[in-house]
């Protein structure tokens, strides 16, 4: 059968559930523990064989560039396979960007996962994840998708198995968050106190989605730039838990049925905030 030359793939965002840093290690990275989740929230990927070059269009221009994640990860990929090969790409954005919902890292990870396959699977999926650390510590889990536990830089994966049925509402706001600023303002308080993602764990292997909304947490909240009204309205509308998602600014909320979570979504949007409802993919 002659290989494909083309296909289109789905990049899900992911939540942090908890997510707790660690200390600052020699390359910049630190450590983390992190409940991780990815869910139905997508950006579209299209992938087409060419015989040289790397050619990235964007459903939002200001993302066109060599900077992204996306091509980076295709550079990555033809220099590492020794492959004499092109790539035409178009992204179709629907992750917010710098939000927290990991849209770089999965959009990479897509890319990977899609070159390998159209030009013969020249890595394991262990080498993949290791070409996708390279370029950003939440990649691996973005190959690997579903619940995890993350450690080390987040490269270290256990899969959690699967939370009760539950929807997300997600809303970023107005606010932009810098990952860098974020990591910077926990360096600056070494002796805070640091938890455990045991009762989170522990509520997962239960199918307890009280003790998992209980056990939400995100060191990077107390000095987060999320807004708090969007919490509020989630709240008010039946959620269970809310919770800040990776460095921010984006906010979740988690609520066990989805008439509840259209109607929060439907109240963020009457007060100028955009929400999204979705689910555990």
């Amino acid at each position: 059968m002659k290989p494909s030359e083309f296909v289109t793939v789905k990049a899900p965002a992911k939540l942090n559930l908890f997510l707790e840093i660690g200390d600052r290690l020699e390359d910049g990275y630190h450590e983390i523990e992190s409940v991780m989740q990815s869910v139905t929230l997508y950006d579209t990927l299209t992938f087409s064989k060419t015989p040289c070059g790397i050619e990235l269009s964007c459903s939002d221009e200001k993302l066109s560039s060599e900077s992204n994640l996306v091509v980076r990860a295709s550079k990555l990929f033809f220099e590492k396979s020794g492959i004499n090969g092109g790539i035409k790409i178009r992204l179709e954005k629907n992750i917010p960007v710098s939000a927290g919902l990991g849209g770089g890292s999965t959009d990479a990870a897509a890319t990977l996962s899609a070159l390998n396959g159209l030009y013969g699977e020249p890595f394991t999926k262990k080498q993949l994840s290791d070409l996708g650390k390279s370029l950003g510590a939440d990649i691996p889990f973005c190959l690997k998708r579903g619940l995890c536990l993350a450690a080390g830089i987040g490269e270290k994966l256990s899969e959690l198995g699967s939370l009760p049925e539950c929807f997300f509402v997600i809303s970023k706001g107005e606010r932009t968050v810098l990952t860098g600023a974020a990591y910077a303002r926990i360096d600056e308080c070494p002796e805070r106190e640091r938890r455990k993602a045991d009762l989170m764990i522990d509520a997962i292997k239960n199918k307890d989605l009280h003790g998992i909304c209980r056990s939400l947490y995100n060191g990077f909240e107390q000095n987060g730039d999320h807004d708090d009204r969007i919490k509020e309205i989630m709240l008010s509308h039946g959620a269970e838990g809310t919770l800040m998602t990776g460095s921010g600014p984006s906010v979740f909320g988690v609520f066990v049925n989805e008439k509840n979570a259209l109607s929060a979504c439907g109240a963020l949007a009457a007060e100028g905030f955009a929400g999204v409802v979705c689910r555990p993919e």
